[in-house]
């Protein structure tokens, strides 16, 4: 009975050993500042549509009149599917309004809250879920 109620230890130790790498991967409050927001105006440089986050790379000009190579990073295809996004959305030279949460390193980088597109449309980086509230376990 001893032998049994080990192996079950075991068992147990090493599957909880195992799932904690899982839970690391979507640590974007270690990343990100998530109770801050910035806006940031800028040209499309590529849209990445591709497992496991979709990615939206725009050149803007800092006040010092730089340019600054962002990057947005969102959910993945599927999920953005779901929000209006497609893998034509974006194509190099559209003009955005990028609205996210910036890398605590300072580096120019986000977690896309929502993108205003030239022509006024709005998408959510957040997807949808099928009641057409916002999905914010992802982040």
């Amino acid at each position: 009975m001893k032998f049994k109620f080990a192996i079950y230890v075991i068992l147990v130790a090493s599957f909880l050993m195992l799932g904690i790498p899982l839970s690391a991967h979507h640590g974007t409050g270690v990343a990100y500042e998530v109770d801050k927001l910035v806006t940031i105006k800028g040209t499309v440089v590529d849209w990445l549509w591709s497992n496991p986050h979709c990615g939206l790379l725009f050149d803007a000009t800092d006040e010092k009149g730089n340019l600054v190579h962002w990057g947005a990073e969102l959910g993945n295809p599927h999920q953005m599917s779901g929000a209006g996004f497609g893998k034509d959305s974006f194509k190099p030279g559209d003009k955005i309004t990028a609205t996210g949460h910036p890398a605590k390193s300072g580096a120019p980088r986000m977690t896309l809250d929502h993108v205003v597109l030239a022509d006024g449309r709005m998408l959510s980086g957040k997807g949808v879920k099928g009641n057409g509230e916002h999905d914010d376990s992802s982040y």
